[in-house]
């Protein structure tokens, strides 16, 4: 898919903090969801994952990033890296469907930053490689990990293989030697996430079911400032 097709744009990444406290956002805006939406929130947010954090670095077509954003909420992880090595990420909405707005996004500039950060926080991370002998198996037993998908054509960068713990490869059978990203991020994402139940404590929970308030509402700003406004005034 070209880069200039129409449909196609820049994710936006995600806000650090919720605007507003969480219970003024349910109060407000749960009203106006239909029951069976919010209890569709209270069950994603409860197979949500923390353990297992996805990074693209440098996939250009918009289509394969699209379709990985999709593969990532479809196995219930909920944060994504996007690193931008000269090319901005984009992604289309034919594709993705809206999934990008259930997500955590994040954008960097620089790959080792990226990996540091990660490892900081306590996640080994590992890049696909078809060259590599460490297999989903062995990934998925780890408690906290970053799979790392690099570049369609060179895959991943000197830098983000320099900062990672490891790679790691999908078994292939057949004569062709390696896979289309988004597929080979489904299939990972689909043997590393199963099994694992959602960990996310329960106020990381209740502020991403906020948060699907807040995409699910429209004109949510103005009826939260109603709400408050009613609030001071005792009406």
């Amino acid at each position: 898919m070209r880069r200039s097709t129409p449909g196609v744009f820049e994710p936006t990444p995600s806000a650090s903090a919720l605007r507003w406290p969480v219970e003024v956002i349910e109060n407000a805006l749960s009203p106006l969801v239909q029951p069976e939406r919010l209890a569709r929130f209270e069950a994603v947010s409860r197979a949500r994952l923390r353990s297992v954090v996805l990074v693209l670095e440098a996939v250009i077509d918009p289509h394969n990033t699209a379709a990985v954003l999709r593969s990532a909420d479809a196995f219930g992880v909920g944060e994504v890296h996007l690193i931008d090595r000269g090319t901005r990420p984009l992604i289309t909405q034919r594709i993705t469907r809206g999934a990008d707005r259930w997500l955590d996004l994040h954008v960097h500039r620089d790959s080792r930053v990226c990996a540091t950060a990660l490892r900081s926080r306590g996640y080994e991370v590992y890049v696909a490689d078809v060259r590599a002998t460490t297999t989903l198996d062995e990934i998925a037993a780890r408690p906290d990990v970053a799979l790392v998908f690099g570049n369609e054509h060179t895959g991943a960068s000197p830098e983000m293989r320099e900062g990672s713990s490891g790679s790691f490869a999908i078994p292939m059978r057949g004569m062709v030697e390696s896979l289309n990203v988004s597929v080979a991020a489904a299939i990972s994402l689909q043997a590393v996430t199963r099994g694992r139940a959602g960990d996310l404590d329960a106020h990381e929970a209740r502020c991403l079911r906020a948060r699907y308030l807040l995409e699910s509402v429209r004109a949510h700003e103005l009826v939260i400032e109603r709400y408050l406004h009613d609030q001071r005034s005792g009406t």
